[in-house]
């Protein structure tokens, strides 16, 4: 009776593994019949489940409430490199910086509210902030306009401006960053142009990284790349493609979250 009991044992654990190797064979012939769409699909997915928490931890990090006063500093500090940089290429590297710096300032002052987590969403204080942001983003691009006008007052007469809206952004005064005699005969920047072209240059980055993706996981195994190094190369791929669209420096940011 042993016997039999092990010999039917025996034919049930071999039934089961013929099984069990039939399914993982369909589910391998499955995977190497996917096609373009549905890669695209799973690396939709998977770019939610891995962006999500990236984008919750760049709004709620450390720095992530001085994020303005950084990047004042940070356009500051190309002010004066500006400055004291030699005429000719060196100058013209430095103020290019300068100029990249100002963005950033100005798409976080658009930010402002967030950054300062002291408005809710739904406030009627929204409204006079945003407007006020608009105003301030305005008086910026005045300030740096005139640096192609007469270079070493204007590069002075920014970093001042800029040093009272950080100021004033950490004394809680969202909605006077600036007193109004500066604010006079500005033009507000669009708030809703400037966040439509945000939004389509991260929807663009975020395209071009899955359809370099996928493109790179269809076409590796085609070209006998080894098992082992597709993953590197596929991520290589989305990397670079996102660096073409949105710029190194985005990229970076983005990266530096990521632990070592």
């Amino acid at each position: 009776m042993l016997a039999l009991a092990d010999a039917g044992v025996s034919r049930l654990d071999s039934e089961w593994g013929t099984r069990a190797m039939a399914h993982f064979h369909r589910m391998g012939d499955d995977a190497a019949t996917l096609g373009m769409l549905d890669w695209l699909v799973m690396l939709a997915v998977m770019s939610g489940l891995v962006l999500w928490p990236v984008f919750w931890a760049m709004r709620w990090s450390s720095t992530a409430r001085y994020r303005l006063v950084l990047g004042v500093i940070d356009a500051v500090v190309a002010s004066a490199k500006a400055r004291t940089a030699p005429r000719g290429r060196g100058r013209s590297r430095a103020l290019r910086h300068l100029d990249q710096s100002c963005r950033q300032v100005e798409k976080r002052l658009f930010k402002v509210h967030s950054i300062a987590g002291s408005v809710p969403r739904r406030s009627s204080r929204l409204r006079l902030i945003k407007r006020h942001a608009a105003l301030v983003a305005g008086a910026q691009r005045a300030s740096l306009h005139q640096v192609d006008v007469d270079p070493e007052p204007a590069l002075t007469e920014l970093a001042r401006l800029q040093l009272v809206i950080a100021d004033s952004h950490l004394c809680g005064r969202q909605a006077a960053l600036l007193p109004a005699e500066l604010l006079q005969d500005v033009r507000p920047v669009s708030r809703l142009r400037n966040t439509w072209r945000e939004s389509a240059h991260v929807v663009m980055t975020i395209l071009a990284a899955m359809a370099a993706a996928a493109g790179a996981a269809h076409v590796l195994p085609s070209m006998g790349v080894g098992e082992d190094v597709r993953p590197w190369l596929t991520l290589g791929a989305a990397v670079l493609a996102a660096t073409l669209v949105a710029g190194w420096g985005r990229v970076a940011r983005i990266l530096e979250l990521f632990p070592a």
